[in-house]
């Protein structure tokens, strides 16, 4: 089974590893939007959305490349192995 990462320690990543992001909250996932480029699709996990959502890794991995954030800080937040 796919690895999955709490929305809440993706949030604690990005402000620590991207700080001035936008979180923008869609219908059914989450996009994020840093200096004029928005990663478009950052999905809730098998379950939908709750209080603690979780969300695939290699979702986040993805992230962490469109937006060239560097591994040594994005590892300090988030398990993406």
């Amino acid at each position: 089974m796919a690895r999955l990462v709490r929305l809440t320690d993706v949030w604690r990543m990005l402000d620590n590893c991207l700080p001035g992001y936008e979180p923008l909250e869609k219908p059914h996932h989450w996009a994020v939007k840093y200096r004029g480029r928005i990663y478009p699709k950052l999905p809730l996990g098998p379950h939908g959305p709750r209080r603690n959502p979780e969300t695939f890794a290699g979702h986040v991995r993805s992230l962490v490349k469109f937006f060239e954030i560097p591994s040594d800080c994005v590892s300090k937040y988030v398990d993406l192995t």
